[in-house]
């Protein structure tokens, strides 16, 4: 036998209630929607957030590319007819650009934000094409208004977008990164090259050596023990005796000299003390000059050449008086025989 429940009135008014209010809400959240899309933008904003680290965009650039070359008017444009979404589309599109942000705040002004592409190397490729790569693969184009200087590889093969290509630019990437996180190596790195058969080879700042370093496997490794021959063999006969360092192989490093070498005479370099050896040679070579210069020079020695060092033997005071009266008696002689003969003429 079923039994019969009754309808409470109290929870009909209740879910009237609830009903009435919700649509009163969303008539009123359309309406203020719609009146704000009526209104129109007051004022605009932009910021390129990494704008310290490169200058490769600017504001009045960011302006035209998403106003001026598409003909809009910014300023008192209806906010329901702002295409944000397309906005933010052609914003990422430009190669100097990462990653574009843009809406409206709640004072009717447009914000966008901007964040540049930050380059970590340079690339010159063996055609002469040039241009530098990101963190994230992307290849920029030089600008005409900014110049970054940062890490140079040359002779780098024609880049396209097959992974074959890709690979090189890991390499390059990692390699570089791997420099750049070494104080020692980023300030005695000048150039990365690439070979043939797309192996690097670095060149270095100080010394006329190259460093083939092969690929990008085991890199701490090499590094490593190409810094243990720097100060146990090259610190220490000198930076010029080796032509080629090769560390490609595991665990040895390979040195070619070059010929001809000097030894230097200075043989107690060592401790990575180089700089300061030099930079004292340097220091004591211009102290002596300057006090050599500044002693007083004898009128006797003024027109003797300082540079030609001349063997004297010293004459003792006697004999130098014994040989001047022997060169007058010859003398006397000569112009007693002369007198003599020319009286007998007579």
């Amino acid at each position: 036998m079923s039994i019969k429940r009754k309808i409470s009135p109290r929870k009909v008014l209740q879910v009237l209630i609830t009903v009435i209010a919700s649509s009163v809400c969303i008539t009123a959240l359309l309406s203020a929607a719609h009146i704000q899309e009526k209104k129109s933008v007051n004022r605009v904003y932009i910021h390129i957030t990494n704008e310290n680290k490169c200058k490769f965009i600017d504001r009045e650039q960011v302006a035209e590319l998403l106003f001026r070359n598409r003909h809009v008017e910014a300023m008192g444009i209806p906010v329901s007819k702002l295409d944000i979404r397309h906005m933010e589309s052609i914003a990422q599109a430009n190669p100097w650009i990462a990653d574009a942000q843009v809406y409206v705040d709640n004072k009717k002004d447009l914000q966008i934000y901007i964040t540049q592409r930050v380059p970590v190397v340079r690339v010159f490729e063996a055609t002469g094409n040039s241009y530098y790569l990101d963190t994230s693969l992307k290849i920029m184009p030089l600008s005409e208004k900014y110049v970054d200087y940062d890490f140079v590889v040359t002779n780098v093969p024609e880049l396209k977008e097959d992974s074959l290509s890709k690979g090189i630019k890991k390499q390059i990437l990692t390699l570089v990164r791997f420099i750049k996180g070494n104080s020692f190596w980023n300030t005695q790195t000048e150039q990365i090259y690439v070979n043939s058969d797309k192996s690097f080879e670095l060149i270095p700042v100080l010394g006329n050596h190259r460093i083939l370093l092969g690929d990008t496997s085991l890199l701490k490794e090499k590094f490593d023990n190409l810094f243990a021959f720097y100060t146990n063999v090259m610190n220490k006969i000198g930076w010029d005796k080796y032509e080629v360092i090769d560390v490609r192989y595991k665990g040895q490093v390979v040195a070619s000299p070059s010929l001809p070498w000097k030894g230097p005479k200075d043989l107690a370099m060592n401790n990575m003390n180089w700089v300061k050896s030099i930079i004292g040679t340097e220091s004591n070579d211009s102290a002596k000059n300057k006090s050599t210069n500044s002693l007083p020079v004898p009128a006797s020695v003024k027109s003797i050449d300082s540079t030609v060092k001349k063997k004297v033997i010293p004459i003792k005071k006697k004999e130098a008086i014994d040989t001047k009266k022997t060169d007058n008696k010859k003398t006397h002689k000569k112009d007693y025989k002369k007198n003599a003969k020319t009286n007998k003429n007579k």
